[in-house]
């Protein structure tokens, strides 16, 4: 099963909403919209900050902003902060995977075509897409399309 970790899909969740605050937003405030915890939502910021996409500002008027415009953040971005790159199977991860076929097995090739595909179409979907409710299908459709004929 092709499947985003529970912390990515926590990490989007606490994102979007993020989205469209011009304020500081904190920790709490965070805790209270999405109903995590605390630890768990103090663990995500971390690694949220470590990748650029949410700042920081200390003090008692202090919080958490993302640092681009939620038309400008991927929802990939947000997956690679948690979860690393995406890599639908070992041999396709950037460090050469630990793939015990890949002598014999001929796939690697076509799982690279494959991961490719998903990642943009992954990079191509933004937190403002992400956060429309419904989700602009037209739209998606036609970004999915790009992506594929980008990778003919």
């Amino acid at each position: 099963m092709i499947r985003i970790s529970r912390m990515a899909d926590y990490a989007l969740l606490v994102v979007l909403k993020m989205c469209g605050r011009d304020e500081l937003i904190t920790l709490d405030r965070l805790c209270q919209l999405t109903t995590l915890s605390l630890p768990t939502v103090r663990k995500l910021m971390r690694s949220l900050i470590h990748n650029n996409l949410v700042e920081s500002v200390r003090g008692s008027h202090g919080g958490y902003k993302l640092s681009s415009q939620s038309d400008q953040i991927s929802i990939a971005e947000v997956i690679e902060a948690i979860d690393g790159p995406i890599a639908l199977t070992e041999c396709v991860k950037s460090d050469g995977g630990d793939c015990e076929l890949a002598d014999t097995c001929g796939l690697q090739g076509n799982w690279n075509i494959v991961n490719r595909l998903i990642s943009n179409a992954l990079h191509n979907v933004t937190l403002d897409a992400m956060g429309q409710e419904p989700m602009d299908v037209k739209r998606l459709k036609s970004t999915f399309i790009e992506v594929c004929d980008q990778n003919e």
